[in-house]
């Protein structure tokens, strides 16, 4: 029998140049889930899914509520007998108007969807009352055996916005959280944060008429899901330093400064998509090393397969220190790819702070080498989106218009989500340089 997932330690370069100062190495740990669903590739996983949307006042703009409306609809038609979804609205305060079992009953849910402009809960966003109550729902149904998480829709600032974190991290070990941002007006900081402190996904939507879309996204993601609760320990050698950690894929983003104990550090992955990597890349500082082979990290994956418990994969990663600079200076194209996107996204991060410094030219050529790598990596959709953006900066100068905000978020949204390559591509990275 093949084993559910496959992990593996790349290094930017196989050789390290051994020398009397310190060396800077790239290292990608990467898991890829086999299968296609469930124990052993089987049928999937049941879903525990708590779908929590904002009915404020501002929803009613660009038939919003409506959209979420069908959403719903489609979820009801789309789900198994053995799947419990349930629906929470908010406002000022929040209610359970669909509960888990309920899913499965056409009127039941007609009726509460045709009841939602009814509900006297306000009209403004406490997002944390309506985060609780989807918890609770999830808790009601909570299985090791289930895929449980909590699907967040919202279009504005809510109060309480420590109250969100503070529940996503809380519960982070029993659900993950998704999030989703419509408009202009919602903290796309706090939702981003939610998704990634929960290993969640984080949905910028533009448009409302995407929003139906995207929840078939997101149900087709947990369908696919056939590793649960991932996490990556590493262990480093003696003198090793980790400069900076990003988690590669499936979407870039910074995992902050690294909590080493003992010269050991873990790295949350959350559940995996059959075929779709969870990757953490780590910047190294290597210390100067007479030549010959060296150790410079233990890595190993922990993991549950539902059905079939807990299981770990391992790997050393060991590199050549040598004084052969011919050597040291060949690159693996697999890791320094993704190990340029995430420059990318640290540019059009970097850019976004100096354009709220008000360095308007300082953002612009950040934007400018964020495009010219995009360019040079063929990624088409995430060049355009910044192309987009560099042209509202120059015509705005500070992001006010509501065009130049959408702008901002979609670039965002693109930059941030991996760009995976083709087999044929990864087949060509495979060999050496």
């Amino acid at each position: 029998m093949a084993e559910p997932v496959t992990f593996q330690a790349l290094a930017s370069s196989d050789h390290v140049l051994s020398s009397a100062e310190n060396y800077i190495l790239y290292v990608l740990l990467e898991a890829i889930a086999q299968g296609t669903g469930g124990p052993g590739g089987g049928s999937r996983l049941p879903l525990n899914l708590s779908v929590v949307v904002d009915r404020s006042g501002s929803m009613y703009d660009e038939r919003r509520l409506e959209f979420v409306v069908d959403a719903v609809k489609f979820l009801a038609g789309s789900v198994a007998p053995g799947d419990k979804v349930s629906v929470v609205a908010f406002a000022d305060r929040a209610k359970v108007i669909l509960e888990p079992d309920q899913i499965h009953d056409k009127r039941a849910v007609q009726a509460a969807l045709d009841d939602i402009d009814l509900l006297e809960i306000g009209g403004g966003t406490q997002m944390a009352l309506g985060m609780q109550l989807a918890i609770d729902e999830v808790n009601k149904g909570h299985a090791t055996s289930r895929l449980n998480r909590v699907l967040v829709l919202t279009d504005g600032q809510t109060y309480q916005e420590t109250a969100c974190t503070d529940l996503a991290t809380k519960y982070r070990e029993a659900m993950s959280f998704s999030t989703m941002g419509v408009g202009v007006e919602f903290n796309e900081k706090l939702l981003q944060r939610i998704a990634q402190d929960s290993n969640g996904k984080y949905h910028f939507i533009g448009n409302p008429s995407e929003i139906p879309g995207l929840f078939e996204d997101e149900l087709q993601g947990l369908r696919a899901v056939t590793v649960r609760n991932g996490r990556i320990d590493v262990t480093l050698s003696q003198g090793v330093q980790v400069r900076e950690a990003f988690r590669a894929s499936p979407e870039i983003y910074s995992l902050g400064a690294p909590l080493v104990e003992e010269r050991k550090i873990s790295y949350q992955i959350g559940d995996l998509e059959a075929g779709v990597p969870g990757s953490v890349l780590l910047t190294l500082v290597l210390p100067p090393r007479k030549p010959g082979p060296v150790r410079i990290s233990s890595n190993i994956f922990s993991y549950e397969v539902p059905g079939l418990g807990e299981r770990n994969a391992s790997v050393d990663m060991t590199v050549e220190y040598t004084l052969d600079r011919t050597l040291t200076s060949k690159r693996n194209g697999r890791v320094m790819n993704l190990v340029d996107q995430v420059s990318i996204a640290k540019l059009q991060a970097k850019a976004e702070e100096e354009l709220k410094a008000g360095n308007i030219d300082r953002a612009t050529r950040l934007l400018g080498n964020a495009m010219q790598g995009t360019q040079r990596l063929g990624n088409s959709k995430a060049t355009q989106a910044l192309a987009g953006l560099l042209d509202q900066v120059k015509k705005t100068q500070n992001l006010g218009t509501k065009a130049a905000k959408t702008t901002l978020l979609n670039a965002q949204a693109v930059v941030r989500k991996t760009q995976m390559l083709d087999p044929e591509t990864l087949k060509e990275f495979g060999k050496e340089e």
